[in-house]
């Protein structure tokens, strides 16, 4: 990401160049000014802009700049007082962001056309994630005025239709180390950053347009993820049942007599427990890592692991909103991806994954009954959700992997200097060995 020098036709724009660097320094200050601090999310969603920063590849020199900016951000942002340790490691990252940020924006207004166009590929992309974060944490706190009531006591009733209820389980375990329970609240509530990443490494190389695959879906699954917050409105145990959880729950034999009635929760707790678009994200970003450093994809497992781990032992989530999440997924990755090749494949994971979806919000509301009358039950219907979902998305991921490889041949091709050759027929029928001839097309991730 290297700096270009000044033209002799540009020199006459210079005090314009100037003006606007000095407006643009002073977007970045006051944005870093007036960041709330004391919320872990949209200041990871800030630490995002050094991924994309780094995607560039900058210069020794922009690596120093980029330190020293950083360096004076700390004496500008009012970092948080409040003695919560995930706070002070996402503001220490925001610090980092606010740094990358100023510097793209930058090179964006003193680079010739190629720069420019890259650098405000990696930036805006950067932007527009910040203020779906930031729109995501206002539009949840509408839900509990839309919901007063939740329907906590159906998800708790299903959860223990398994035989046992996995969030207290779990929360269990996550509360008897500390270790596992720092790693998975870190992880939890890093979720902006990690956003950040996989949509980073995805924008292609010296690319000089943005790239939308990425964004779209991870919009979509937010937009269609509250929307579906209101047809099964719900919490989570920690709200729920505060004063069980994680220690004591319902024995499995004692359910049949549970009350299913809605639930009276204060309504600044945000109703978004179904289905758990946590879970949902992560998966979404494991899918969309395919082509990416193996150690990455392999740090995004790992990711959602923990995540998992968050959600049910932080008791954000019962164990349903987790599995309703695959199937929503599936859904949200094949209509974001309907334009691609592969279009019948990806009309049937769609459809299959917002039947999927509806069926669950439908067993929740009206099978608990059903569910409880044996633990096979609904342990079958989690078996056969899961399997059929990732089934279908990599039945519809299997011809961009295709893809893939015949593309690496050729990069190894012309990288060698021998052609790739395939049998084509002549004239007589006859098969004969010749250069390959393919256009290759850029495909927007």
């Amino acid at each position: 990401m290297a700096w270009e020098k000044l033209t002799l036709s540009r020199q006459n724009s210079i005090v314009s160049l100037v003006g606007l660097s000095v407006v643009w320094a002073a977007l970045v200050i006051a944005g870093a000014l007036l960041t709330n601090f004391d919320e872990p999310y949209l200041p990871f969603a800030i630490a995002g802009g050094l991924a994309f920063f780094l995607r560039g590849a900058p210069s020794r020199w922009e690596i120093y700049a980029w330190l020293v900016i950083s360096v004076v951000f700390v004496k500008i942002v009012h970092l948080p007082q409040v003695p919560f340790w995930v706070l002070r490691v996402a503001s220490s990252f925001a610090v980092l962001g606010f740094g990358a940020l100023l510097l793209l924006g930058l090179r964006a207004l003193w680079s010739e056309r190629e720069g420019r166009d890259n650098a405000l590929a990696l930036l805006l992309p950067s932007l527009i994630l910040i203020v779906f974060i930031a729109a995501t944490a206002n539009v949840l706190r509408l839900s509990g005025g839309l919901s007063p009531k939740t329907y906590d006591a159906w998800l708790y009733a299903f959860d223990g239709s398994l035989g046992f209820q996995p969030s207290f389980l779990m929360g269990k375990i996550m509360y008897g180390s500390v270790f596992l329970a720092r790693s998975a609240m870190l992880t939890y509530l890093s979720l902006p950053f990690a956003m950040a990443v996989v949509c980073a490494w995805n924008v292609p190389a010296a690319a000089r347009r943005i790239s939308w695959h990425m964004l779209i879906v991870l919009l979509l699954a937010g937009v269609a993820g509250w929307i579906l917050y209101n047809v099964v409105p719900g919490t989570g145990p920690i709200y729920a049942y505060a004063k069980d959880f994680p220690w004591n729950s319902i024995p499995y034999r004692n359910l049949s007599t549970f009350a299913l009635e809605k639930m009276s929760i204060p309504i600044n707790i945000p109703r978004n427990a179904m289905p758990s678009l946590h879970v949902g994200w992560v998966v979404l970003l494991c899918w969309n890592s395919r082509g990416l450093p193996r150690v990455l994809r392999a740090a995004l497992v790992l990711y959602l692991l923990l995540t998992v781990v968050a959600t049910l032992g932080a008791g954000q989530h019962y164990f349903v909103d987790l599995v309703v999440s695959l199937p929503f997924a599936l859904a949200v990755q094949s209509a974001a991806s309907y334009a691609l090749p592969n279009r019948s494949r990806r009309t049937r994971a769609m459809l299959a994954g917002i039947g999927f979806t509806l069926a669950w919000l439908l067993l929740v509301r009206f099978g608990v009954s059903l569910a409880l009358r044996s633990p096979i039950i609904p342990w079958t219907l989690v078996a056969l959700t899961i399997s059929i979902t990732l089934w279908l998305e990599s039945g519809m991921s299997e011809r961009k992997s295709i893809e893939a490889v015949t593309d690496n041949r050729i990069g190894r091709s012309v990288k060698t200097g021998l052609p790739i050759t395939h049998s084509q027929p002549n004239q007589s029928g006859a098969k004969q060995s010749g250069p390959r001839q393919r256009r290759v097309g850029s495909l927007a991730k």
